[in-house]
């Protein structure tokens, strides 16, 4: 029987594995011709029923061949009643899917075929390609977010946080001096500076240090560069940094002189500050940040940042959006003393650290889209600058400080009357007269500023902008009879010698005052914006301190009056040439006119 089997199997018989191998491939012809029908079978569809309207043709093709199949054995019955159960059961499906279809407009076949060979292809409507296509957009999209690929323009997070400015400006400079000047200004900031000069003229045959007051300055190449950061940290809290260039560490400008024989230039930290915002109406800035306070360059150099704290509130009234009143409060360290002075004494001064605290409260009003007013007052509260005359100080023995040298103010512009610091103790073993006294000098008055600031924007015929400002300062601390009342008298800011000044010769005041006109657009941002400014400043000595007013005005400093020409043109965007005039001269004391020229292009980003 065995044999028989395989003698069977080997001649026209199957074995299992054969038949195994005989059905596989069998299925996978059945595949091939299946898709092949089934592409057949759909195409012909398509035709006959947008051309006759016929119905497509039933399965029995593919029961045929199945049944053909077993006639050959390569299938057996079993497997072909269940591939024609399967053909019967996909036939209804289609069925079914070809009835929806034709519920639904038929799609139209364009340039339908004329001659064997042609293809057909159906039109498919706009709808519904702008569906398909909006759907694959939709789920590529979705797809491309979640694994974070193919996003155009796409950075790190930390990337869209961080924010990057700054500004570069090159100048040409001219100091022009009237010829009438007088030449004996004492440069009080140099003897502070130098830790003291000996102004007895029996010990010391040289000058006191002045001022240039008579010779021009042409051509000085200056420029200016300055580069922020702004990091968004959260909702609340931002962070920043800037640094810029400048010749010194002055506070009142950022501006560094070329040649130097081409030496590398100064960079210096400009700003650091983090802000806290709880609400959208307050922000609280701690740190070195730009001036809180709504004000001009009649008290603040537009250059000055300020060190300290400060609370910024600006909020619309409920009752009338177009007025919002806003307000700061904060309080700067302008000085300290050292701990450790003096350095050769045992016994330590005490805290004499001098302060800024600063108060305003204003109000802007949009009265209509052509016109708007702001204006504000303000109280700037300078603490412990006042200088007084120190206990008696024996140099002579070895001392290296005396008791009030902390008083002496740490930045002088010049203007500010000011006062002996020492008391020097005379040497008994010299003749009378002859003992050095290498003095500093502090200042003779305390500073308490009642600012009152004012802005007003319109339009003039429909066409041109007009910003017109105004402040008027007053120091409420100037009191002359209580500095004559010291025991050190005070010293014309103008008066070159340290000798003895008597009240009826004194001449100063509290009073500043500034009024200027911008016609134009004030800050030139796009190509072909200009503008066109007059200003006129005038600043009694003691109006203000000294050390932070605008350093181009008078070349820097209080006691100083006159006008200010400007002009500004874009020449690009956030790129503009600038010209300004400033014509200034002295309210007190010896002839003092100095005019300064400044030619300029800007570029900020």
């Amino acid at each position: 029987m065995s044999k028989y089997t395989a003698a069977r199997g080997g001649r026209g018989g199957a074995s299992d594995g054969t038949r195994l191998r005989r059905t596989r491939v069998s299925f996978a012809v059945l595949a091939a011709l299946g898709m092949t029908l089934a592409g057949s079978v759909h195409a012909q569809s398509l035709e006959a029923q947008a051309a006759t309207g016929a119905a497509a043709p039933t399965e029995s093709t593919v029961i045929n061949l199945i049944n053909l199949l077993v006639k050959q054995g390569v299938l057996t019955k079993a497997n072909a009643s269940s591939l024609i159960a399967q053909a019967q059961a996909e036939a209804a499906q289609a069925k079914v899917a070809s009835n929806s279809r034709a519920a639904a407009p038929a799609a139209a076949v364009v340039n339908a075929p004329t001659q064997p060979g042609d293809v057909a292809v159906p039109y498919v409507p706009q709808v519904v390609r702008d569906q398909i296509r909006d759907q694959v957009k939709q789920e590529v999209v979705a797809q491309a977010k979640a694994e974070n690929w193919a996003q155009p323009n796409t950075f790190p997070d930390w990337v869209s946080r961080i924010k990057i400015d700054g500004d570069v400006r090159v100048r040409d400079e001219y100091h022009f001096y009237s010829p009438n000047n007088a030449n004996d200004f004492t440069n009080f900031a140099a003897i502070n500076q130098g830790g003291g000069f000996d102004i007895n003229p029996n010990t010391n045959h040289t000058n006191l240090p002045t001022i240039n007051s008579t010779e021009n300055r042409n051509n000085l190449a200056r420029y200016r560069a300055r580069l922020g950061v702004t990091a968004t940290l959260s909702d609340e809290f931002t962070a920043g940094i800037q640094l810029a260039s400048g010749n010194d560490n002055g506070p009142v400008s950022t501006t560094a002189t070329a040649g130097g024989g081409f030496a590398k230039k100064d960079i210096w930290l400009n700003k650091v500050y983090i802000r806290y915002q709880p609400t959208a109406w307050l922000n609280i800035t701690a740190g070195r940040f730009d001036n809180p306070f709504f004000s001009s360059d009649l008290l603040f150099s537009n250059d000055l940042e300020m060190d300290g704290l400060a609370a910024n509130f600006r909020h619309a009234l409920p009752a009338n959006p177009d007025v919002t009143l806003f307000g700061t409060l904060g309080i700067f360290p302008i000085q300290y003393t050292s701990d450790s002075f003096p350095s050769n004494s045992i016994q330590k001064s005490g805290n004499d650290t001098k302060w800024m605290l600063g108060a305003q409260v204003g109000a802007q009003w949009k009265i209509n889209e052509q016109n708007r007013l702001k204006g504000a007052l303000a109280y700037y509260d300078f603490q412990n600058m006042r200088g007084s005359l120190s206990s008696p100080c024996a140099l002579y023995l070895g001392a290296t400080s005396c008791s009030t040298d902390n008083e002496a103010p740490a930045f002088i512009q010049g203007g500010n009357t000011m006062i002996a610091l020492r008391n020097i103790a005379q040497n008994p073993n010299l003749a009378p007269g002859m003992t050095p006294e290498p003095q500093l000098f502090g200042l003779a008055f305390n500073y308490r500023l009642f600012d009152v600031k004012a802005q007003w924007d319109t339009v003039v015929a429909n066409r041109v902008k007009l910003r017109l400002d105004g402040e008027y300062v007053r120091n409420l601390a100037y009191n002359e009879d209580k500095a004559f009342s010291a025991a050190s008298l005070p010293v014309n800011n103008y008066d070159s010698s340290s000798a003895n000044v008597s009240q009826s010769d004194f001449k100063s005041g509290p009073n500043g005052f500034m009024a200027k006109a911008t016609i134009g657009e004030p800050e030139p941002k796009h190509r072909g914006d200009w503008n066109f400014t007059i200003a006129y400043k005038y600043l009694q000595p003691d109006a203000t301190l000294d050390a932070f007013t605008d350093p181009d005005f008078h070349l820097g400093g209080t006691n100083a009056k006159g006008y200010i020409l400007g002009a500004a043109y874009a020449v690009a965007r956030d790129t503009w040439l600038s010209a300004r005039y400033l014509s200034a001269r002295e309210v007190y004391g010896a002839p003092l006119s100095i005019d300064v020229l400044q030619l300029e292009l800007n570029a900020r980003f």
